[in-house]
């Protein structure tokens, strides 16, 4: 029977769970996804091959549990970033300024590098899905705005802040961006 490390069994399971993640992420940083492999990510946890299928079915499970983790550290770094900003164009500004200094401190590469791997199709609608979630705080800041058909706008904002994201993540200062995108925010928004 093997020793349990934590006082409880539902504890000792969450930390090796937590484990399995934190080890994948290690390798993905390291060697990227294809370097998550159930072998590789066991011994990087200290944990055996086999241990790796008691908590993620397949490897490409366990890239869908890190996808889901990493939208939802995100979405609520934004929504701290936003919440004491009043609404309306400030708060816009504050989540356009927050997603380019996370882009900038390499918060976005694992979600593009997870974006980008060979998954399965439930994997990969899994992750779809998170992206889709994103864009909810944003349709919520557009709609206090009172801005028309918030769900549009939402949209197109976003594609405006993905090209962003691309322009920080090949070296453009995170501030020129957000002050270009906010700029052209305000003036489109009013217009």
């Amino acid at each position: 029977m093997p020793k349990i490390t934590a006082p409880t069994v539902v504890e000792h399971r969450i930390h090796q769970r937590r484990a399995l993640l934190d080890a994948a992420e290690a390798i993905i940083g390291d060697e990227g996804i294809a370097g998550v492999t159930p072998r590789s990510v066991g011994e990087r946890a200290g944990l055996s091959r086999s241990s790796f299928y008691e908590y993620f079915p397949s490897r490409d499970d366990l890239l869908a549990a890190i996808a889901v983790q990493a939208f939802d550290e995100w979405v609520a770094e934004l929504e701290t970033a936003t919440a004491a900003v009043p609404a309306g164009a400030d708060r816009l500004h504050a989540y356009v300024e927050a997603t380019m200094r996370m882009t900038a401190d390499g918060k976005h590469s694992l979600a593009t590098g997870l974006r980008d791997a060979d998954l399965s199709p439930k994997s990969r609608d899994a992750i779809m899905a998170m992206h889709d979630i994103l864009l909810a705080p944003l349709r919520t800041l557009l709609e206090e705005m009172q801005i028309p058909d918030a769900a549009t706008t939402a949209m197109l904002v976003q594609g405006m802040i993905n090209s962003g994201v691309q322009l920080v993540g090949h070296g453009v200062p995170a501030q020129e961006v957000t002050t270009a995108i906010n700029t052209m925010l305000d003036s489109g928004i009013r217009a």
